[in-house]
């Protein structure tokens, strides 16, 4: 998939909604409870590279650190952010960061500290860990484990052991100390990091996982697992997910559903470590990229008629509703499948519409003639902003009724997928 690189305010990127009156918003602030590993979510491993650090404005931050065995050679001393906002704060607090370089953090990490629950103290927002490499490669690493800016005290782990090499799932969890504020106060805390041996370095991410209950829902939370906060991740699962309930998390701000009420998902505010959910009265006018939600309205100029055409022109049949480029090498890639999947399909109960996006009309006119496509196309920079679109070739599936039930159809299922959702959709006689 490529990468379309814009930034775009969050709300407008999964959903449009009419505006409610503040007298009639209802937030539900629930208390959450952590637990070891990774519930029912999928990890997501960053990596400690081994390399030295290059010189740069964050050489600033460093601080010094004892306790390096004096046999190992070369060693490389990284920092591991467990708030990745407090430790930039409280560094341009204590003048490590000046104010032109703290603007364009703020700017580019989407973050204010006004907003934020943050102090001005240096607290224990991150600790240190040593990595050094043998003549044959092999890897040992000590970490901080107690925040006491001293490897002295902590044990070393190795990528050998007596029988050889570990394998690349062999892990190591360990438990470390840090401070963040809850309650509007610095508290002591601790947290599990597992890291992994790998070959581009240490694979690292934070096994803990949170549950709120709401009614009769238990409420998975995720914040990422790169960070022991909430900034800018707050992943929710309704209860499990598995084969039978192959749900999508519902990312911050976007919307779910209990007891047949909408919620939007606020976001965990981590100081008072509750779940904040935003409840939407029963009038609401919902559109929103989500499956299982109304699909945001289009309406935009047919590129090779120039009649104008919307998304409601296809109410009563599947849509198949597809971003792309003729710049875009994957979409170029899928385009002869999916010409072969529409001069086969019943165009009385499926469609498709293609919306271009970051094209131009001689190139995207050269593409369609080439390919035969006869589907209908709307050259468009706005809607795929409309839509949130940050990758290309990026789908929905939308069912008769204009509500969204699948994403990112690719190949080899597509054409068994498009006709499993057609046969199973009850169609009115």
């Amino acid at each position: 998939m490529f990468k379309v690189l814009k930034l775009l305010p969050l709300l407008l990127l999964i959903s449009c909604v009419e505006k409610t009156p503040e007298d009639k918003v209802i937030i539900h602030e629930l208390p959450i409870t952590s637990h070891d590993g990774v519930g029912d979510f999928y990890k997501r491993f960053g990596i400690i590279s081994t390399k030295p650090s290059p010189n740069s404005f964050w050489s600033e931050t460093r601080v010094y650190v004892e306790g390096i065995p004096d046999s190992w050679k070369e060693p490389v001393v990284k920092q591991i952010w467990f708030d990745d906002h407090q430790f930039t704060y409280q560094n341009y607090k204590a003048g490590n960061i000046d104010s032109a370089r703290f603007e364009d953090l703020k700017s580019s990490w989407n973050f204010d500290p006004e907003m934020d629950d943050l102090t001005e103290q240096a607290i224990k927002s991150f600790t240190h860990i040593v990595i050094t490499k043998d003549e044959s490669g092999n890897l040992s690493y000590r970490i901080d484990t107690d925040n006491d800016l001293s490897f002295e005290d902590e044990k070393t782990f190795s990528s050998v052991n007596e029988t050889g090499l570990k394998n690349s799932s062999d892990s190591e969890v360990h438990t470390l100390d840090y401070q963040s504020l809850r309650n509007d106060s610095v508290a002591d805390l601790k947290t599990n990091l597992e890291i992994r041996f790998n070959r581009f370095g240490l694979m690292n991410y934070y096994p803990v996982y949170y549950t709120a209950q709401f009614q009769d829902s238990i409420i998975q939370i995720s914040n990422g697992f790169q960070s022991t906060e909430f900034r800018s991740a707050t992943s929710l699962l309704i209860g499990k997910r598995d084969s039978l309930h192959p749900q999508q998390p519902i990312e911050l701000n976007e919307y779910l559903r209990i007891d047949d009420k909408i919620f939007q998902n606020l976001g965990v505010d981590a100081n008072k470590m509750v779940l904040r959910l935003k409840e939407l009265p029963e009038d609401t006018i919902l559109f929103s990229t989500q499956i299982g939600f109304p699909a945001k309205p289009i309406t935009g100029n047919e590129f090779t008629s120039g009649q104008e055409i919307s998304l409601n022109d296809y109410k009563g049949k599947f849509v198949f509703l597809d971003f792309w480029g003729s710049w875009c090498a994957p979409c170029i890639d899928e385009l002869p499948m999916h010409v072969e999947t529409y001069n086969a399909i019943d165009k009385s109960k499926i469609d498709f519409l293609g919306i271009a996006g970051s094209d131009n009309k001689e190139r995207l006119s050269k593409t369609l003639k080439e390919f035969n496509v006869q589907w209908n196309q709307i050259l468009s920079n706005e809607i795929p902003d409309q839509y949130g679109i940050t990758g290309y070739p990026t789908s929905f599936l939308i069912d008769p009724d204009g509500i969204i039930v699948a994403k990112n159809l690719r190949a080899p299922n597509f054409p068994d997928t498009l006709d499993h959702y057609i046969k199973n959709y009850t169609w009115d006689e």
